[in-house]
């Protein structure tokens, strides 16, 4: 589908207190940020410790700041260019921007992005899982806790994330991912209480250095966790479709996102990753919970079942995005009568293949992560929108051809002027840009688009080390 709504009108600046003030808007601005703090955080905060610990204080605090504002950046960018070009999600957008092709690439970037998180994910359910019961009783049966966690999954998938993926809003999840915060907060507290009360050990000798650079392979591999830890663009463009229209309804998505990169995604990561590596220095594990945090135990244990149920909770978040996607190929007719059911056959097909993949090879489905992510995150977050951004400022998108190619035609004007929008002035034949909106409209722009290039090259990198 080209756009997913009614069309959009001209309105006024609006603020974020223009927003909060706002029954309404606030609602939507409560029910959407635990959401999609739920998708972007998701397995990413089990190995920032670890990240950490190989680039030392500053350079991790470094990269997060970096990789946090590109993906602000292009997020913002993403909802400016829906609001320009009148479209309700991201599918749409390109298809506007550049066309059937372009639209079929996104798509497919997306697909394959997502999907890989979904398999990484459901093999995390099964790992952190088993490490949970172990710590609980080390004599429980192979089929239970051994097995590389096939059993565990799968029980997780069919019980937890199956039917919270049959919602049928995005925002009907906020109350999962009110859960899964307060248990992403309790591993959180029990993070930086034993770091405190240990009173810092790695800083201290130091083996959690200021900077650290033991190696190639674990630099680049930890520029990866960071590079994919702050994604959120597919995630978050289908909001577009359940909040207000118009500008406001931007602006609730654009005000929510910020929030969580730059509040809740950025500081849970902080906190975690700087007082686990405290701890533990080199010997911090790429999954936190390989490391004891509660005296170990019932309580670790109990501690590390959470967060396999948190896991499992952010798996629909995932899901949601996809099927949105996967959705749009199917013909009109299929099932037309009965959306229900082409909601259950989409989500089937998806968690099972998921599922499929992360039972035949869990221990190879970071790979699967890497591969997919440093694709997929790359197209997704940082070339796409990017991409997008230079199309519309050139004058050169298919929707901006189309307009000046019409006379007069119901509406036409309306469409000029919401294209206008996107850099305030249009640009003219031959005109280039001058000061400030040189730095804004190309440098900018251009340095996040280095940024994601070099975190996919960083990802690509591990595969051979």
């Amino acid at each position: 589908m080209e756009t997913g709504g009614p069309m959009l009108v001209a309105e006024k600046r609006v603020s974020f207190f223009d927003v909060i003030k706002q029954r309404q808007d606030r609602r939507a601005v409560m029910a959407v940020v635990p959401a999609l703090t739920l998708g972007i955080m998701g397995g990413a905060v089990l190995p920032v410790s670890w990240a950490f610990s190989v680039t030392g204080i500053i350079c991790g605090l470094l990269i997060m700041v970096v990789v946090a504002l590109a993906n602000a950046y292009t997020c913002d960018l993403l909802l400016k260019q829906a609001y320009a070009t009148q479209t309700y999600d991201y599918e749409g957008l390109c298809f506007k921007i550049g066309g059937r092709w372009w639209k079929l690439i996104t798509e497919m970037s997306i697909v394959i992005l997502l999907l890989g998180s979904i398999v990484g994910g459901t093999a995390q359910i099964g790992e952190v899982a088993t490490i949970g019961l172990t710590a609980i009783n080390s004599s429980l049966p192979e089929w239970l806790a051994g097995n590389s966690g096939r059993f565990l999954m799968t029980l997780g998938i069919i019980v937890i994330v199956a039917p919270l993926c049959m919602c049928k809003q995005f925002r009907q999840l906020e109350y999962a991912g009110l859960v899964g915060f307060v248990i992403v907060v309790w591993l959180t507290l029990a993070v930086v209480i034993k770091s405190s009360q240990d009173n810092l050990p790695a800083v201290r000798n130091k083996s959690f250095p200021l900077l650290g650079f033991s190696s190639i392979g674990n630099i680049t591999q930890a520029v990866t966790i960071f590079g994919f830890a702050f994604y959120a663009q597919p995630i978050m463009m289908p909001f577009l479709l359940e909040v207000p229209d118009g500008l406001v309804g931007v602006k609730i998505v654009s005000y929510s996102t910020r929030i969580v990169i730059l509040i809740n995604a950025f500081v849970i990561y902080f906190l975690i990753g700087f007082f686990g590596a405290a701890v533990y220095g080199r010997d911090t594990q790429e999954n936190i919970l390989e490391n004891e945090w509660l005296t170990g135990g019932v309580a670790q244990g109990v501690l590390n079942l959470s967060m396999a149920v948190y896991l499992c909770l952010a798996t629909p978040a995932m899901e949601f995005p996809t099927r949105h996607t996967i959705n749009g190929w199917l013909p009109d007719k299929f099932m037309k009568n009965y959306p229900y059911g082409r909601h259950l056959i989409i989500t089937t097909s998806i968690l099972t293949f998921g599922l499929g993949v992360a039972l035949i090879f869990p221990s190879n489905s970071g790979n699967v992560l890497v591969v997919t992510g440093a694709t997929g995150v790359c197209m997704v977050s940082y070339l796409i929108p990017i991409v997008n951004h230079f199309a519309l400022y050139t004058n050169s998108s298919k929707i901006q051809k189309e307009a000046a190619e019409v006379i007069v035609t119901p509406g036409i004007e309306k469409t000029r002027a919401r294209l206008s929008t996107y850099t305030g002035v249009p640009q003219g034949p031959g005109v280039g840009p001058k000061g400030k909106d040189f730095v804004k409209y190309l440098m900018i722009p251009s340095v996040v688009l280095a940024v994601g290039l070099f975190c996919s090259i960083a990802a690509l990198s591990t595969l051979s080390t």
